[in-house]
């Protein structure tokens, strides 16, 4: 009877110890999880195709970015409907801090609000990582386009319309370009494109005869004179260009609202581990700190910002809340 009792004793020992053993195992499994990712090659969705500014700068991101992780980030273009298909394609995918997006605002503050249908909803569906790096958009003409934008914009007024490519349905440039249209009265005809690089290049080959994009794929053709840079749309010349005015300067009161901005920015599917958010955000703004990133975003055309977490979030819903304001105001809808 007795060894009985001993035997059912040990037996029930092992039981607690296995059950103690599950438990710690479980605990220290969160820690050592951080202290191993990234274990595996991270995707980095561009919500453009390949060949754009966003692509170029991702790109960057990406390769400096997998040094400082010592794994891979690798870019995955996913294009279309104005970036929100890459944009939903992050939001759906695993939020294990293996996928982040690169996108823009066009696809973050102005596509929720100018589509009824968009099916993501960025401050819930997202987390803002690391705003990072803004220009100005650029409103520019094939040489044929003769005359100031105070001249095409007449031109456009009196009977000859204008056909001005941009990225997207919905996205800051189709909004800058509305506007100008409601300010001006001038017959210009949005010609969208899946991106910024189909855009430019059409306009290089005067399938359309103007286009309003970033700086980034813009500046390099104005440069070589492919193209005329007749405006900026911000309050200010970019000193990026600094030849080139602003809409406000060119147009006196009518340009003063035609003001749209381009910025890219870093972010995960919500429900990401802290951990992977922490390590991410880190190794951006390590990247974004260095000299030679800033130059080489100088090159393309756009200024490095470097604003995480908090400050990125509070960016986005502002611009939100400000984009759905003027499209309530100049009455624009896409759907």
């Amino acid at each position: 009877m007795f060894d009985s009792f001993a035997r059912l004793a040990r037996k029930a020992l092992c039981t607690q110890l296995a059950v103690l053993a599950a438990v710690t195992a479980v605990v220290a499994a969160g820690p050592a999880q951080a202290d191993t990712y990234p274990d595996k090659p991270i995707r980095m969705v561009v919500s453009y195709p390949a060949g754009g500014g966003i692509d170029a700068i991702a790109r960057l991101l990406a390769q400096a970015m997998s040094t400082e992780l010592k794994q891979s980030v690798v870019v995955e273009n996913k294009g279309g409907a104005a970036g929100m298909i890459g944009t939903e394609s992050v939001v759906r995918a695993r939020a294990d801090g293996y996928t982040v997006l690169v996108a823009g605002n066009p696809e973050l503050t102005v596509n929720p609000v100018l589509y009824r249908d968009t099916r993501y909803d960025v401050t819930r569906d997202l987390v803002p990582l690391v705003l990072i790096a803004e220009s100005p958009n650029i409103i520019a003409a094939h040489p044929s386009v003769q005359g100031t934008l105070k001249d095409v914009v007449a031109r456009a007024k009196s009977g000859s319309p204008l056909s001005v490519g941009a990225p997207g349905t919905g996205s800051t440039h189709q909004l800058a370009l509305e506007i100008l249209k409601a300010r001006t009265g001038a017959d210009l005809i949005h010609v969208p494109y899946k991106g910024a690089g189909p855009a430019v290049s059409d306009a290089l080959g005067g399938q359309v005869q103007m286009v309003i994009a970033g700086l980034p794929p813009l500046l390099p053709q104005i440069r070589t004179g492919k193209l005329r840079g007749l405006a900026v749309t911000q309050l200010t010349r970019t000193p990026l260009a600094p030849e080139i005015p602003t809409v406000g300067e060119v147009l006196g009161p009518d340009g003063n609202d035609v003001i749209a901005t381009t910025w890219y920015g870093l972010l995960a599917p919500a429900g990401t581990p802290v951990e992977a958010i922490k390590k991410l955000q880190d190794a951006a703004l390590v990247v974004l700190g260095k000299p030679e990133i800033r130059a080489k975003l100088a090159e393309m055309g756009t200024d490095a910002v470097g604003l995480a977490g908090e400050g990125f979030a509070a960016r986005i819903k502002k611009e939100l809340e400000r984009n759905g304001a003027l499209v309530r105001e100049f009455g624009v809808r896409v759907n």
